[in-house]
């Protein structure tokens, strides 16, 4: 049977804007939710300021698709603001597009319970009320060898290629779900190297 591929790419980036849009409105009500993103091939977080009590970051080793192993990081934020939000996904089509769904928000959104496991961050750090390494013995579990954390953390014009990202709560006022085709501009990012191939 062949498949028309005009059909499918159609009905494909349908489907996922309603989905989106779904979860949108889920997450516009205010109601308590857990996103989980893993498995898409990572995405990109960009916003302007992200102001967070109790923060804490440290070391991790995640799997996919197509690696058993790869070195990330790990970031806990009890809760805090983000002004200038705008995630995005890009998509290489059949036909060689890339097609963007992006979910952007123009207001102040409020977040508690934020868990993001990413490979690659570039922004401006502030530790508002000091900050704490703890280094411990050499152990199999990556976590137990070096953590940061604070009571208050400011996080300005940031780029972070993200795998998986949890929030317990969130608002997105002047949220904004649209799709682009070939967008013009481009997150860069290192590739992550496999510390195990599957």
């Amino acid at each position: 049977m062949a498949i028309n591929r005009r059909r499918f790419v159609i009905a494909f980036v349908v489907g996922n804007v309603l989905l989106l849009g779904v979860g949108a409105s889920i997450v516009m009500g205010g109601v308590a939710v857990a996103v989980p993103t893993a498995g898409v091939g990572g995405f990109t977080v960009e916003f302007d300021q992200l102001q967070g009590e109790g923060f804490q970051q440290y070391a991790s080793v995640e799997n996919n698709s197509e690696c058993a192993a790869y070195p990330s990081f790990t970031a806990q934020i009890d809760s805090g603001t983000i002004s200038g939000l705008h995630l995005y996904k890009d998509i290489e089509m059949p036909n060689g597009d890339t097609m963007r769904l992006s979910i952007k928000s123009d207001q102040t959104a409020e977040f508690t319970g934020l868990t993001q496991k990413a490979t690659y961050l570039n922004a401006d750090l502030t530790f508002d009320q000091g900050q704490t390494i703890q280094a411990g013995a050499p152990s199999a579990d990556v976590q137990d060898q070096i953590s940061l954390s604070a009571p208050g953390v400011t996080i300005e014009d940031a780029t972070i290629k993200s795998q998986a990202q949890f929030v317990n709560s969130i608002t997105l006022p002047g949220t904004q779900v649209q799709t682009t085709l070939n967008p013009n501009d481009s997150a860069t990012a290192p590739k992550t190297a496999c510390a195990a191939s599957n």
